[in-house]
């Protein structure tokens, strides 16, 4: 009887155990949650890379690669990248880890056609200075290309002759026209009026986040940008919800266009998914 009570007692806390590990991990890899900024913490290096190789013909292959290191190990170590070829979502990566201090993640694609290729990336941090205190860091780091198959393969990310010059104003027009229409069908649909927002897109947010937010204290403007990424970590990244309850990838989908109200009062992210429907994400300030 005592040995039957010992495999119990032992079962009953191995079950406790493996319940409350699988629900913590599961916790960690499916959120991004904005903590205040510990200005102790900084990161040693961040950084998202493209860089293509071409194949023979117009084929050509891209490597995606993001990196970060933190200045110590943290509870939770994420990073979260996305991808877009001409206006639209192609590829997001995704890792996380806890207790780690660096992060590395590369994903390749086989392309054919010339394209603008932007990648843009969240770097977060959650580190837990007491069981009660919970900060954060975080950094922005993104990259941008052009591959061009015509009359043979090259790519660049700025031109330098005035066959590139001519084609950065090629695919920068298509993806303009195509954000611009998501940003016009979104904005239409629910009735939104853009005189009253300052607009950037979201691959742009590492370059203008102090210009965009300049209202803003600059530890405001770090909480703005953490929940935003909450927000799109939750509700992009993972899924999309449309007003049907139905989830969609958002694969395929316009850059979302962010809208910061010139009355300081809210954020609205706007873009259009791979069928044409409007989306719209609205974060309280």
């Amino acid at each position: 009887m005592k040995l039957q009570l010992k495999y119990t007692v032992l079962l009953v806390f191995t079950t406790i155990f493996v319940i409350l590990y699988f629900s913590n991990n599961e916790r960690a890899e499916e959120t991004i949650t904005y903590f205040p900024i510990d200005s102790s913490l900084h990161f040693e290096h961040a950084s998202t890379h493209l860089t293509p190789k071409d194949s023979g013909g117009s084929a050509y292959t891209i490597t995606w690669r993001v990196d970060s290191a933190l200045d110590r190990p943290a509870y939770l170590r994420q990073d979260v990248s996305l991808l877009y070829t001409n206006g639209k979502l192609t590829g997001a990566l995704k890792n996380w880890r806890q207790n780690k201090q660096e992060l590395s993640q590369k994903a390749k694609a086989k392309e054919s056609e010339s394209g603008r290729y932007e990648a843009v990336t969240f770097h977060y941090a959650e580190v837990h200075p007491s069981e009660t205190i919970f900060t954060s860091a975080q950094q922005l780091s993104k990259d941008k290309m052009y591959a061009v198959t015509t009359p043979s393969f090259q790519y660049f990310h700025r031109p330098l002759s005035e066959e590139q010059i001519e084609w950065k104003k090629t695919l920068d027009n298509l993806t303009g026209q195509t954000v611009q229409n998501g940003l016009e069908k979104a904005s239409q649909a629910y009735q939104i009026n853009l005189d009253h927002y300052n607009i950037i897109s979201l691959t742009d947010l590492p370059d203008k986040k102090n210009e965009w937010l300049s209202a803003f204290p600059a530890f405001k403007r770090e909480e703005i940008v953490g929940k935003l990424w909450e927000g799109l970590y939750k509700e992009y990244v993972l899924g999309i919800k449309k007003e049907d309850g139905t989830t969609v990838n958002a694969q395929g989908s316009t850059i979302p266009l962010l809208l910061m109200a010139k009355n300081q009062r809210e954020l609205l992210v706007l873009f259009t998914l791979k069928d044409g429907t409007p989306i719209m994400l609205r974060q309280d300030l």
